[in-house]
């Protein structure tokens, strides 16, 4: 007999006292829901009946995250006596999945009352627990605890007596377990994160003890919602893709491992929910740790698969995560295109589909198609998540016309959904948009001390048209006390939530209304609120924010001591980030210039101001703030790496300078809005303060007078450039070495070091030139360039330890144009060091980790094509297999980090250029340098004469041969020896070669 009759023959029977029997069946699974009925023999108090069947229906609802909802349903009736409340339940579970949850609340609680009354323990908690989850939909949080509370408190002191553990304890676990979910549902959605990851943990334990894989891999799932909400990134990434049986130790995932975990969910015979679920949680995931590729790569596999199987639901998420991950993707594209005329065509484009992409405008156009796709479905939530999306890309691409027709829309059902932790900060969400369109609006009369939540704000340089413009100054934008009042919403809601988290945030938020509004009294207040607010939560992603914006007020408010205090506390928030910078808002990632860097910098300002009654180039800036300065430099140079490899893998080791040097001094340069500041240090001395005015720009967006003597020394680096065009090289010069050169001769120094700022880091220091000498500086002083002495290594090579792996390419390769001199300075070098030669063919990737392997290499030396970038995806080396990545090179050097194996002493690129148009470019060389371990990178910062690299490099070579001759020395005397010989004497020829790290 087929399960289904059984069940109805069943329930046909009278439970008369003379023909009650017991009755168990197994499990079964339900298609739609995955519904997982348990029928279990139960002893119940009341005489007059012995037994019910309890059916617990488990099935999912996509709300705005990862969040899989829980339901325990009663059966149908059994009995008479029993007919009443079930009538109840199936009347409650009817109205809630049409939506009715006010009408289904009434019946809940009418159900839990009769339950109660027939002392039914088991089915009282079941009613409680759905009650709970209907009171969650209508935003009624006091009465969804305490339902939950109250169904737990029954499930969990039931008596455990043998009889009962053998006839209904599985059953008891199932909807304990059930009940759990929901339990985690609600403290995520109150912003009780870290209650929920333990919560879904707890349930994940009971499923995995019940064998019930499918409600153990649903909690699994819902665990990474909380740990990305608690900026856990890296941990729900592992997590996911353990659910998805890819063991991984990190989010570093290949294509072709994406591809093949596509393949295998594909060809299951049935692709459930669940898979869907966790492949877009995890491409959600991979967009935030900058797997962008990889991140829409599971996002398309999602899709297809919600599509086949017809699971609306999950669809329209997938659709608002595609659109998500091509916004990031268009962000990236923009940061290396040039600014364009024309604004990008919002309007038609495909969502799921891989399709050739080129520029930032055609992802922006597709995130936009992505979010209307997602809008066009029923899902309240997720229609509000992708209108807000939507609107805040609109104002980014500056398409005027679509924000003000979309914004009526938002606005006009801006109440409509219960009120929830996401809800509120949706609100938050759209207030931020609206600060930025303010902003935009009134950019011409902007205030460099406005609040820090503007330096969110990024908008796509192009030129709007002059109808656009009109069009946005004509609508209804809100205005500020507009903004200030959604927010107040948001904060009432927040405190009806009892969200401690959210109303914090939301406070900081309206306190930048008020700082915009010119209210500085109360934007202090509620900032200060914010603060206070903070420091009871572990997760403090946000926090430096609000203390960067309390900074700004007290500026503008002129307590200077104040705001070095708030300063102080926003760079040491931000350092303690550092580590998993990741964990902080992934826009923040994209916005890094804008809303990260200039809380060092101003922070620098202020510990460098000088006194009313000095001038500028004469102060004397006590020797604590000089040393902190430097320390946030340095900081901030650590920063901007992590940034650029979007993960913490900088091991800050700081060395001191004596330690390494008595005859080098490391010079930090620092661009201010009104002055280029110069810190000196030196063995065994104070540091030295030297600054030089810069003029003012004269206009909004304008480039600052050092990038405009930067651009001028970039033209004339060619091999046509005459000798006499040294204007710009001698600027330099006595902007970063004329002041202190009497220290440097006074105290006999031999080494320069610079940690370069900004556009300086493109600058070949040995190019610059002495006009009164008429001497250039590598004439004088040995030079190495350092990202910040943390991240120095203190050692020296000696003649007995320069055995060279070489690797070249000399023929075309994947588009690039050949090398003709790479085989002559292969040659050349095996005639002066013991060398092993990889060359063209040979040399591929796992060739090269095959003799790293296999000797212990000090010197490893590529000639072939390369590139550095501000961006990781762009900066690589050219293998004849293909390109080695940036973040790759650990992998490819890694017998480095055998024990008893010496490190990788000198990583030489002699072909390499830094991105064309890319003026942070020569960040690319640092984490090269970082990212391959090397105590010392020796490169190019750009692409030179075949001929002369090969004379450059012979004679480098030659000199590091010499006993007691460092690095820093050798190539000096490489670099001079062109200089002085009558084809090679410009500096185009020798003055890109760079030495960066350690000099010795």
């Amino acid at each position: 007999m087929s399960k289904k009759k059984q069940i109805g023959r069943y329930l046909r029977r009278s439970l008369s006292a003379a023909s009650r029997r017991e009755v168990r069946a197994t499990p079964t699974l339900k298609a739609r829901f995955f519904s997982k009925i348990s029928y279990y023999k139960s002893r119940l108090y009341s005489s007059q009946v012995r037994s019910l069947i309890l059916a617990i229906l488990l099935f999912f609802l996509s709300m705005g995250g990862v969040l899989v909802t829980t339901h325990v349903w009663a059966s149908t009736a059994i009995a008479q006596t029993q007919q009443e409340p079930l009538q109840l339940v199936q009347e409650a579970k009817s109205l809630y999945k049409n939506g009715q949850f006010e009408s289904a609340l009434t019946l809940w609680e009418q159900a839990a009352a009769a339950f109660a009354v027939r002392e039914d323990k088991l089915n009282q908690a079941m009613a409680l627990s759905n009650l709970a989850l209907t009171a969650q939909q209508l935003g009624r949080w006091e009465q969804a605890k305490k339902a939950i509370a109250t169904s737990l408190n029954i499930l969990q002191t039931q008596p455990k007596t043998p009889e009962r553990a053998s006839e209904g304890g599985a059953a008891l676990t199932q909807i304990l377990s059930s009940t759990l979910d929901i339990q985690g549902q609600l403290q995520l959605a109150v912003g009780e994160s870290e209650a929920a990851l333990a919560t879904w943990k707890q349930a994940a334990e009971i499923y995995q003890n019940l064998g019930n894989q499918n409600g153990a891999i649903r909690s699994q799932i819902n665990q990474t919602q909380a740990m990305q909400n608690l900026g856990l990134y890296p941990m729900a990434c592992k997590t996911l893709l353990k659910t998805l049986k890819l063991d991984h130790q990190n989010c570093q995932i290949t294509k072709e491992e994406l591809q093949t975990l596509k393949e295998r969910i594909v060809n299951k015979r049935n692709s459930s929910s669940l898979d869907i679920l966790a492949l877009r949680s995890l491409g959600n995931v991979l967009r935030v740790v900058s797997q962008l590729e990889q991140s829409q790569m599971v996002l398309f596999a999602a899709g297809q698969l919600a599509q086949q199987s017809g699971d609306s639901q999950n669809l329209a998420a997938i659709y608002l995560s595609l659109g998500n991950t091509a916004k990031s993707l268009g962000n990236r594209k923009i940061q290396l295109e040039k600014p364009s005329e024309q604004q990008p065509d919002l309007t038609q484009s495909i969502c799921i589909q891989a399709a050739s992409i080129t520029n930032a405008a055609q992802f922006y156009q597709q995130a936009a198609t992505c979010y209307r796709q997602a809008e066009s479905f029923t899902s309240s939530d997720i229609k509000r998540q992708a209108q807000l999306n939507r609107f805040s890309l609109l104002v980014q691409t500056q398409q005027w016309s679509e924000v003000a027709t979309l914004l009526s829309e938002i606005t006009s059902h801006l109440n409509d959904l219960p009120i929830t932790h996401p809800t509120v900060y949706a609100d938050i969400k759209f207030a931020q948009s609206l600060m930025c369109l303010q902003s935009k609006l009134s950019e011409n009369s902007s205030n460099v001390l406005s609040s820090p939540v503007l330096q969110l704000c990024s908008f796509v340089k192009n030129t709007p048209t002059g109808t656009g413009v009109k069009i946005l100054e004509s609508s209804k934008i809100p205005s500020w006390p507009e903004i200030g009042q959604i927010l107040q919403t948001a904060l009432n809601q927040a405190q009806q939530l009892q969200d401690k988290q959210a109303e914090a945030d939301v406070r900081g938020y309206l306190g930048g209304v008020y700082q915009q509004m010119g209210k500085l009294a109360e934007a202090r207040q509620l900032t200060e609120q914010a603060l206070q607010q903070k420091s009871a939560f572990k997760d403090s992603s946000i926090t430096y924010l609000w203390q960067w914006q309390l900074g700004r007020i007290y500026q503008t408010q002129q307590n200077q001591k104040s705001a070095l205090k708030a300063y102080t506390l926003a760079y040491e928030t931000l350092q303690s980030l550092r580590k998993d910078l990741v964990g902080i808002n992934p826009e923040i990632q994209f916005t890094f210039r804008d809303s990260v860097e200039p809380v060092y910098r101003e922070l620098v300002n202020l510990l460098l101001q000088p006194q009313a009654s000095q001038q500028i180039k004469q102060t004397e800036i006590n020797q604590e703030n000089l040393k902190l300065a430097r320390d946030v430099m340095e900081a901030l140079q650590l920063a901007e790496l992590t940034n650029f490899f979007r993960e913490a893998c900088i091991i800050s080791q700081p060395q001191p300078i004596d330690e390494l040097d008595p005859n080098a001094a490391v010079i930090y340069s620092i661009i201010l809005p009104d002055r280029l500041a110069i810190i000196l240090s030196r063995p065994q001395k104070p540091l030295k303060y030297y600054a030089t005015p810069l003029k003012p720009n004269s206009q909004l967006g304008e480039i600052g007078e050092v990038e405009r003597v930067y651009k001028d020394i970039l033209a004339n680096f060619t091999r046509y450039s005459y000798l006499d065009s040294l204007h710009p090289q001698t600027i330099f010069y006595d902007w970063l070495i004329r002041p202190i050169e009497p220290e440097l001769q006074k105290d006999d120094i031999k080494t320069l070091v610079f940690v370069l700022d900004g556009v300086l880091r493109g600058v070949p220091m040995s190019a610059l030139y002495d006009s009164q000498k008429q001497k250039y500086l590598i004439e004088k002083y040995n030079l190495a360039l350092s990202p910040g002495l943390q991240l120095l290594y203190s050692s020296s090579l000696s003649p007995k330890k320069l055995q060279t792996l070489v690797g070249g390419l000399a023929e075309a390769s994947q588009g690039f144009s050949k090398l003709p001199g790479v085989e002559e300075e292969v040659r050349e070098i095996a005639k002066i060091v013991p060398t092993e030669v990889l060359l063209n063919k040979e040399f591929t990737r796992n060739r090269l980790k095959v003799e790293i392997d296999n000797a212990a290499f000090p010197i490893v030396h590529l000639a072939t094509h390369g590139q550095f970038s501000s961006q990781a995806e762009n900066t690589f080396l050219l293998a004849w297999d293909g390109r080695i990545n940036v973040k790759e090179l650990d992998q490819v050097l890694q017998a480095r980090d055998r024990p008893g194996r010496s490190p990788l002493e000198l990583l030489i690129l002699s072909a390499c250029q830094t991105a064309t148009g890319d003026n942070r470019a020569v960040l690319g060389l640092a984490g090269v340098a970082v990212r391959s371990g090397a105590r010392s990178t020796l490169a190019t910062l750009w692409s030179v004469e075949d001929e002369s690299t090969v004379e450059l490099m012979n004679k480098f070579y030659s000199k590091l041969n010499q006993p007691g001759v460092t690095k820093a020395e050798a190539l000096r005397q490489a670099q001079l020896f062109l200089l002085r010989s009558p084809n090679y004497r410009r500096p185009y020829y020798w003055a890109p070669f760079v030495l960066v790290g350690n000099w010795l």
